[in-house]
């Protein structure tokens, strides 16, 4: 199903210091999680950038560009689109390997892979690779998971193979711990932000 949650192999990435900091100390920005620091970004992500250039370089298609007005119903449909394609799979049971980050070309991938698809749909459609990146999160069970997070002018919005529906960051109930920059592609920076929604914190 697609439920299904592949991505235990994330937790690869090591962030020095407490998983969150204390809620006064965290001064969120409410559209976007705050970055704080530079981190190393993970293995697995370096390698998919040999292999995939567009995913870790600021470049345009060509394609014409997407209206603002236009760019929440293009992600909501290439959100469900690819959830409804690719089925989740770990890259154990995919590739005998504990982590490999790629395109779901053979119809199933785990969240990284959901992550791409989307992202290089997203790309080739006009949208502007500096609004584009993967962001590493605990979900609402406290595993470790991947989405893709697309910069609006509302507001930083979540793409995610667990839910069919494209949301706020801060609506989701994942605490963020790290994310690749929109302005420097092979950077990564620690946010380590939970959502500040009273709502969202309470169904946890």
């Amino acid at each position: 199903m697609h439920g299904l949650r592949v991505c235990l192999s994330i937790a690869t990435i090591i962030l020095a210091g407490p998983l969150a900091a204390p809620a006064a100390e965290q001064s969120l920005e409410p559209s976007q999680p705050a970055a704080r620091r530079l981190v190393d970004a993970p293995s697995s992500f370096n390698d998919s950038c040999r292999r995939y250039p567009w995913f870790c370089t600021n470049r345009t298609t060509g394609a014409k560009p997407v209206d603002q007005a236009d760019l929440l119903d293009l992600a909501r449909k290439i959100n469900r689109r690819v959830n409804l394609v690719v089925s989740p799979l770990s890259d154990a049971e995919n590739y005998g390997v504990a982590d490999y980050w790629t395109l779901p070309n053979n119809g199933s991938g785990d969240c990284e892979d959901f992550v791409l698809q989307k992202y290089k749909l997203l790309l080739d459609a006009g949208v502007d690779s500096r609004d584009l990146s993967i962001a590493i999160v605990l979900d609402r069970q406290g595993d470790n998971h991947a989405v893709l997070v697309l910069r609006h002018s509302s507001g930083d919005l979540v793409l995610d193979n667990l839910s069919s529906r494209v949301r706020p960051w801060n609506k989701t109930g994942y605490t963020f711990l790290a994310m690749q920059s929109g302005d420097d592609k092979t950077r990564w920076e620690v946010v380590m932000n939970q959502p500040r929604d009273s709502n969202v914190l309470a169904q946890r």
